[in-house]
């Protein structure tokens, strides 16, 4: 055989091993390497195996296939290891591993993206880790999926229990800039929720919004009676001389005739409290420009006393740097000298540059009391 086709033979023989090497040897690296460990990444290679054939599959001539057919063994294997998955996924959920779930969920609906189960738990992760209006907003968006009745029963009932729940507690802590800024978007969803409906306008309302108060109530009968109660807030607040009725007086003639005296720390003109927040002995800054009462994030995530604290969401906050979204937290009690709030929201906010206070005392405190505040003493009077 002459050198040249030697050669020739020879490279022809090399590519042709090579090409029949990779095609008999597929790269069969775990599917979530970077979420599960080797255990973990067994299983769940099992459950997306099929789904990997298949769609590699697809890209090929269809004239050229063989249909695959699982056994009922291989099925019902199948469907244990996804329960398996099912349940440890939950678990990340209980135990708040939002992070790891995350990437998870992320990874498994890219290859299963109708499977309603999963995006369930990724709803509810957007429950923790969102800004709520936006968590309730893609319930509704589920809605639209195909599921069954239950599950369609569990994603309504979540809708009304998280907006329900939430805009009670909101209503109840007077803090009707946040319940506006929650309801708006719901009722672009929903136009015709009586709730929505009311609560929203009863927020424009407190806030002195007559225009919008009526924009929204003409979704109701001209004479319904809940409708005619918040246009009477808005009647009151037009009858009141200088409404103002929630600045606090500081004249010491009238704050001695009001509540017993707590003592206030004086920095410059700004006034610090001294409380008890379930327990944690807090200095708040007095804010009546405050809506809500708030805590730094240091503060927060320093706490030694976390008895019955509870999550509300996460709601858009207007600071003095802008709007941010905050986590909001429902606290057993704040307590200040002889008069204690109990389920008192508190919002949880960045203050880094604040000094001389752990956080705000806002209205939602206050206006639970008669109070003055005399400044040439630095008390405060509350009944």
């Amino acid at each position: 055989m002459k050198r040249p086709t030697f050669l020739l033979w020879l490279v022809l023989s090399a590519s042709l091993t090579l090409n029949v090497f990779l095609l008999f040897n597929p790269n069969n690296q775990p599917l979530l390497s970077s979420v599960f460990d080797d255990s973990e990444s067994a299983l769940q290679n099992q459950v997306f195996a099929p789904l990997k054939s298949r769609n590699t599959n697809q890209t090929e001539d269809k004239t050229l296939q063989t249909p695959q057919v699982l056994t009922s063994s291989q099925v019902g294997q199948t469907q244990d290891n996804r329960l398996t998955l099912l349940s440890q996924a939950e678990l990340w959920l209980q135990h708040k591993n939002f992070i790891r779930l995350g990437a998870f969920l992320q990874e498994y609906l890219q290859q299963h993206p109708q499977d309603m189960d999963f995006l369930l738990l990724e709803a509810k992760l957007k429950v923790e880790t969102g800004l709520l209006s936006d968590a309730i907003a893609h319930y509704y968006d589920l809605l639209r999926a195909p599921m069954t009745a239950a599950q369609q029963g569990e994603i309504q009932l979540q809708i009304q229990q998280l907006s329900q729940t939430t805009i009670e507690q909101l209503r109840r802590s007077y803090s009707w800039d946040i319940l506006a800024q929650f309801v708006e978007p719901l009722l672009q969803l929903e136009p015709n929720n009586r709730l929505y409906i009311l609560s929203l306008a009863q927020a424009y309302a407190e806030l002195f919004h007559p225009g919008l108060v009526e924009n929204i109530l003409g979704a109701l009968e001209a004479n319904d009676p809940d409708a005619q109660s918040i246009r009477k807030i808005i009647l009151a607040q037009q009858s009141s001389p200088d409404n103002n009725e929630d600045a606090p007086q500081e004249t010491s003639e009238l704050a001695s005739n009001i509540g017993r005296p707590i003592q206030l720390k004086k920095y410059g003109d700004q006034y610090v409290i001294d409380a008890n927040l379930s327990s944690n002995p807090v200095s708040l800054l007095i804010d009546t420009g405050a809506s809500v009462t708030a805590i730094s994030t240091h503060y927060f995530e320093n706490l030694s006393n976390r008895y019955k604290i509870n999550y509300m969401g996460s709601f858009n906050m207007n600071t003095a740097a802008g709007r941010i979204m905050a986590r909001m937290y429902q606290f057993r009690e704040l307590a200040i000298g002889h008069v204690t709030v109990k389920n008192l929201p508190v919002v949880i906010l960045p203050m880094e540059n604040m000094e001389n206070a752990d956080g705000l005392l806002g209205m939602n405190f206050l206006r639970e009391f008669d109070f003055k505040i005399d400044q040439n003493k630095s008390l405060i009077y509350i009944e």
